[in-house]
C-alpha cells in the first residue's frame, strides 16, 4: 500500500468549497480550505490515475504508478481563474454600452468584444475545465 499526504493550502478563494479527490472514477475522500489528510491506497489502484474536483471543474489527472509512496500532494485552486476571471464579468457592462450603439466607440467594435467575450467564458467552462485546480506532488 501506498501511503500519500493530501494537502490543501489555506485560499481566500474556494473557502467555502471542498475538494473532492477521486482515484479512477471512485470518491477517495474530500478535502476542506487548509486541511492535510494521510491516505493509503490499495495496491490494486495503482493503475489509476488521481484526480481532485470542485463542482464541474477540476484538476488534470495524475498517474499513482508515478508516485513512489510516502509523498505529500498538493491540492490548490488556480489563481488566475478562481480570483482574476470573475472580474472579466465587470466588462459585460462596458461591452453592453458599445453593443447597444452609445456613441462611445462603434456598434461593430462592441459586437467583436462581446463575440470574443463569449467565447473566453464559453472555453473556460468547457475546454479548460480541468485547470480551475492544480494537483502536484512535492
Amino acid at each position: 500500500m501506498k501511503k500519500i499526504t493530501l494537502h490543501r493550502p489555506k485560499e481566500s478563494f474556494n473557502k467555502n468549497c471542498s475538494y473532492e479527490i477521486l482515484v479512477g472514477k471512485k470518491h477517495l475522500t474530500k478535502l476542506k480550505n487548509g486541511e492535510e489528510k494521510t491516505i493509503e491506497i490499495p495496491n490494486a489502484l495503482n493503475t489509476e490515475s488521481l484526480k481532485a474536483k470542485i463542482q464541474w471543474c477540476g484538476s488534470e489527472k495524475m498517474e499513482l504508478r508515478n508516485l513512489t509512496g510516502n509523498e505529500k500532494i498538493v491540492v490548490s485552486g488556480n489563481k488566475f481563474l478562481n480570483r482574476k476571471m470573475p472580474l472579466f464579468g465587470a466588462m459585460f457592462p462596458l461591452i453592453g454600452l458599445m453593443f447597444f450603439n452609445l456613441k462611445i466607440v462603434p456598434k461593430s467594435i462592441g459586437i467583436g468584444f462581446f463575440i470574443i467575450f463569449l467565447i473566453a467564458i464559453i472555453g473556460t467552462v468547457t475546454l479548460w475545465k480541468d485547470k480551475w485546480l492544480n494537483i502536484k506532488a512535492e
